[in-house]
């Protein structure tokens, strides 16, 4: 009864990296746990690993089958280190010799050249307001797709041998006589998803499951290998190659909108790879016949979303003057909802709030134009006072209204008494190592009190006893509210005056 179990069912010397570690990545830090593998079994963490909790494991094995990488080894790495994975094969299939470490420069640009070549994706602005009827239009994994059109490929880029073959603004040809390394590993990427969500429409049950998982698990790769041919560190990438991608991405965008608006619609918002139009009267199959117009001028697929009942486009918390690109949400015809940016959506949400906006939108979801959106709000403010009186007379527990937020730097290095280093330096002082990039779990308790030590308490050291910040929670409740019903007037100093009537707080 006292022998350990044996997780290995292989003899092994063991040569583990015991330590996380934390670096950057796109402007956050990111901290990567260690890994434990078994020797002769599996050992596949869900809490460390992002592929396994995306895609499951029928995503899991269809990317470990592609990459050829084991599947405990794929279960701990990202969709780029798959992609890049993929090419090193497809490379050693090719006869092509793979470079140790990437050794070509960026070539040399003038501030001009830069400042064209260096766009990135077209974002517009959205125009704030509440709608109904907007179409979303989306193109079908736009860059790959791009990638194999045009045969975007870090050796077949600004080639000597098709100077005519130019990139829209950039003037970067492409080559027409061979095709390159990063367009034969994605063409049958493309088209094994397309299969997999052929079967996955076609399916039901369990087996409509695994095909989800399978394609999702193909979408993660599509999605990183643009970002990998920009990579400063990748075998087979090139900043030229990168900016060719974005330069086509944006006259096709620019080019649907043009199509868009010579048959009438409005174009609301678009993002990179996908457009929000709106046309008095308009069905969806006129919806349809846009998308093959825009499909045969272009040459890339592109879709109908859906149409929405309803669609808020909101503005900025900092400057309610200034729309945001990804802060909306809506209804579409199919009751199947679309939220970004909003608090549900957020990780340092606590969990009432987003229980208690979650309810509400589904009540919102019901409606079927503006007036019945309107129509619903009194039913909304019913759920809102019912949390606000939850919170008022303590029917909550600690745990939901904890708030998740991840640490930037060391405990000691936070020179401010923020929230979130506060509850860092609780850890700290009692000997729990919070690395960067991880996250820091805490409730706030009283936000204003003197002793900075009162303000929040860490999740691990709350006592039974432990009061909260109601007021603060409210705040937080109101503001979830106020995103749901701005285009209405009700901000937060209206919906505190709702429950001073109510007699939620005191006049």
């Amino acid at each position: 009864a006292d022998t350990p179990p044996e997780f290995d069912r292989e003899v092994v010397r063991r040569r583990i990296r015991s330590a996380g570690r934390s670096y950057f990545s796109y402007g956050r830090v990111v901290y990567q746990a260690p890994s434990y593998p078994f020797f002769g079994r599996w050992h596949l963490d869900s809490r460390n690993s992002f592929l396994l909790k995306e895609t499951a494991l029928a995503g899991l094995l269809e990317l470990s089958r592609l990459s050829k990488v084991p599947v405990q080894k794929m279960a701990r790495t990202s969709p780029g280190s798959a992609i890049s994975m993929m090419q090193l094969d497809r490379a050693l299939t090719d006869g092509i010799l793979i470079p140790w470490k990437k050794g070509e420069p960026e070539r040399w640009k003038t501030a001009w050249d830069l400042l064209v070549a260096d766009k990135g994706g077209l974002v517009y602005q959205p125009i704030t307001g509440l709608y109904e009827g907007v179409a979303e239009i989306d193109f079908a994994s736009m860059y790959p797709a791009m990638m194999v059109h045009h045969n975007i490929s870090p050796e077949t880029v600004d080639c000597a041998c098709c100077p005519d073959n130019a990139a829209p603004e950039i003037g970067y040809s492409t080559c027409r006589r061979r095709e390159g390394l990063v367009t034969r590993t994605l063409r049958p990427i493309l088209l094994r998803r397309q299969a997999l969500k052929r079967l996955r429409d076609a399916a039901f049950g369990p087996a409509r499951e695994r095909y989800d998982h399978r394609q999702t698990a193909l979408k993660w790769i599509l999605v990183t290998c643009f970002g990998y041919l920009g990579y400063k560190n990748a075998r087979f990438g090139r900043i030229e190659a990168h900016e060719t991608v974005t330069a086509y991405a944006r006259e096709k965008l620019l080019t649907a909108r043009a199509i868009a608006e010579a048959r009438g619609f409005r174009v609301l918002h678009a993002i990179v790879d996908s457009m929000w139009i709106q046309k008095a009267g308009a069905t969806e199959a006129e919806s349809r016949d846009l998308c093959r117009a825009i499909r045969e001028a272009v040459g890339i697929a592109i879709n109908l979303e859906g149409i929405y009942k309803w669609l808020s486009f909101l503005p900025s918390r900092v400057d309610p003057a200034v729309s945001v690109a990804n802060r909306y949400l809506g209804a579409f015809r199919s009751g199947e909802l679309k939220l970004r940016g909003i608090d549900l959506r957020r990780s340092d949400t606590p969990p009432l709030v987003a229980e208690a906006q979650q309810r509400m939108v589904e009540i919102l979801a019901q409606a079927d134009d503006l007036a019945g959106f309107a129509a619903r709000i009194p039913e909304v403010l019913e759920v809102f006072v019912e949390y606000a009186w939850r919170l008022r007379e303590g029917q909550v527990r600690l745990t939901d209204l904890t708030i998740k937020r991840t640490v930037s730097k060391e405990a000691g290095e936070y020179k401010t008494n923020s929230q979130i280093g506060l509850a860092s330096r609780q850890m700290a002082d009692r000997g729990v190592a919070v690395h960067p990039g991880e996250r820091v779990r805490y409730v706030i308790t009283d936000a204003d009190a003197r002793s900075a030590e009162d303000r929040v308490r860490a999740i691990p050291f709350l006592a039974p006893d432990t009061l909260y910040d109601t007021g603060k929670y409210l705040e937080l409740l109101c503001r979830a509210v106020e995103t749901l019903l701005w285009h209405h007037g009700y901000d937060c100093g209206r919906l505190l005056r709702i429950l001073a009537e109510r007699g939620v707080i005191p006049e």
